[in-house]
């Protein structure tokens, strides 16, 4: 991209039900956990400095329940209201249409032709109903143009959307991309051309009971 790009803090939503179980969510939803809800807590207090220091923040929310539960904690622990956050339909998570629900190993064994189809290409198979990995890709590059460049915001969003805006601002080969995990608990800051992984100490974890850093997702 060579528009500017504005300094956007990226924060994945806590612990779902779905996350614990290995199954993939999409455009459904499961709730946070308690681990998840605790996971939420720490990452608000590791950013509270870092959204302190911000000049005049815009903050965002995907639509979708687990990440607008994850923001309602956030907002609390920051003292802002939780109005503050607006809702945009680009920062939902990946549509996997028929796969939604199910876990890779499922995909693999009950749809084997729809699973070559998938590694065979990527970022440009789409999965019955589903939404490509460039399509997905390209609709956060639209929420990105939209953005007021001279604000920094801050998005509450999903794993998908996070590696799709880490690529966009740093410019990382596809199967770069590709090869993203991150924690649960991470959160990014990106600037042109850069990114920060800001995670929460294992400190602050273990003291707010969590499970460790949490799941990653391997798609």
């Amino acid at each position: 991209m060579t528009r500017q790009l504005p300094t956007l803090l990226v924060v994945r939503h806590g612990e779902t039900q779905w996350n614990v179980a290995g199954r993939l969510q999409g455009r459904l939803d499961t709730p946070l956990t308690v681990n998840g809800m605790r996971q939420a807590l720490a990452v608000a207090a590791r950013l509270a400095p870092a959204v302190a220091e911000l000049e005049d923040p815009v903050f965002w929310v995907s639509p979708l329940g687990r990440a607008r539960q994850t923001a309602s904690i956030l907002a609390d622990i920051w003292s802002m209201p939780f109005a503050a956050f607006a809702e945009d339909p680009r920062l939902a998570e990946r549509s996997y249409g028929a796969w939604e629900g199910m876990t890779l190993d499922e995909v693999e064994q009950d749809l084997p032709d729809q699973h070559r189809g998938n590694a065979a290409d990527p970022w440009c198979y789409r999965m019955p109903a589903g939404e490509t990995r460039t399509e997905h890709t390209d609709r956060l590059a639209g929420w990105l143009a939209a953005l007021d460049t001279d604000r920094p915001h801050v998005a509450v969003t999903h794993s998908g959307c996070l590696r799709a805006l880490r690529g966009l601002y740093t410019g990382a080969a596809r199967d770069v991309i590709l090869a993203y995990r991150e924690p649960q608990t991470a959160a990014f800051l990106l600037t042109a051309g850069k990114e920060a992984q800001l995670d929460a100490p294992v400190a602050l974890l273990r003291a707010l009971g969590c499970d460790g850093e949490g799941r990653t997702v391997a798609i």
